[in-house]
């Protein structure tokens, strides 16, 4: 059984938030490193918009052949939905942005772990 099926594929679907969450922390560090860099613009991606467009599968191409190579939904989101914002960056800003990225992605990994602590009580605790 596919460890997907045990959570209604929750699991998926925070794998892909982490994944988001990681990529944006990597433009938020990029703005920050590029701080006092002249003609500098600010970028960044709306999370909730792209995580939207990974889970209604958009990006997806159908595969006409078993062997043609399945394009990750996510990446497709990715590079669609990521646009520079043609701001300066403001540090003040960036720093807020940087923390409840840093916060959102320790509260689903926090969630991923309580859910497997689950199943691992469940496995533990049922052979008893």
């Amino acid at each position: 059984m596919p460890i997907n099926t045990l959570f209604d594929g929750n699991i998926e679907t925070m794998r892909q938030a982490l994944s988001l969450r990681q990529e944006r922390q990597g433009l938020i560090q990029s703005n920050v490193a590029n701080y006092e860099t002249p003609g500098y613009m600010g970028q960044d991606f709306n999370f909730a918009k792209v995580m939207q467009s990974v889970m209604s599968g958009q990006g997806e191409l159908a595969r006409t052949n078993k062997g043609h190579l399945q394009l990750d939904a996510m990446e497709a989101s990715k590079t669609r939905e990521f646009a520079s914002e043609k701001r300066p960056v403001d540090l003040d800003q960036e720093m807020v942005r940087m923390a409840e990225n840093q916060l959102m992605y320790q509260a689903i990994a926090k969630i991923i772990g309580k859910k497997f602590d689950g199943l691992r009580y469940a496995i533990d605790e049922g052979g008893k």
